[in-house]
């Protein structure tokens, strides 16, 4: 017979959460910000901004249509290892954007990351709900999509001005020492 478990109360209670939104904010910095900085993207990779532009359109596909076989796959997996795992992917293709010098170099680092956004997602809802506070689990739900919201209103926008300050490979390289920091937290 085990003994009841204890429920964890205050901050360190919120901290895993806080973590899965700061992923989920991550993410979908990283999701959206080629759409800022397509023209300097094209002028760096010396390709029009139409056909640049399918990283983007690209990206798309593969998160829709991997998603569910991927979820599948990974069904058996432990999730917090998963995850660990896809944060370390997706900081690594990151990093790799540093020597995206063709369309062909991004387009593969764009896929890879694309591969772990679609798995993320797939197990980002049950964790979230399994990490927060005893009986906070739809707060704790809510503030995992509320990291989603943030990266849209706040995480494009900051990202750009990044990018059009350091260039568009460094705003890719800090959104992957923020995956990094991310792994930390999440660890």
């Amino acid at each position: 017979m085990h003994p009841p478990q204890q429920h964890k109360f205050g901050f360190k209670a919120w901290i895993p959460t806080i973590g899965l939104a700061f992923a989920a904010f991550v993410f979908n910095t990283s999701e959206f910000l080629p759409v800022g900085l397509l023209p300097n993207i094209a002028e760096s990779i010396h390709e029009s901004v139409s056909k640049t532009g399918l990283i983007i359109t690209v990206y798309a596909w593969v998160v829709s249509l991997l998603s569910l076989p991927l979820t599948i796959l990974t069904a058996k997996l432990e999730r917090r290892r998963l995850l660990l795992w896809l944060i370390v992917i997706f900081a690594l293709s990151h990093f790799v954007v540093l020597w995206a010098d063709t369309f062909e170099k991004l387009m593969g680092a764009r896929i890879c990351v694309a591969v772990t956004h679609s798995i993320f997602w797939s197990i980002m809802t049950p964790l979230a709900a399994r990490v927060a506070p005893f009986g906070k689990q739809a707060f704790g739900l809510a503030a995992v999509m509320g990291g989603s919201i943030v990266a849209t209103v706040l995480g494009v926008p900051i990202g750009t001005h990044l990018g059009q300050q350091v260039g568009w490979q460094g705003s890719f390289f800090i959104v992957g020492m923020a995956a990094v920091l991310l792994w930390v937290i999440i660890f």
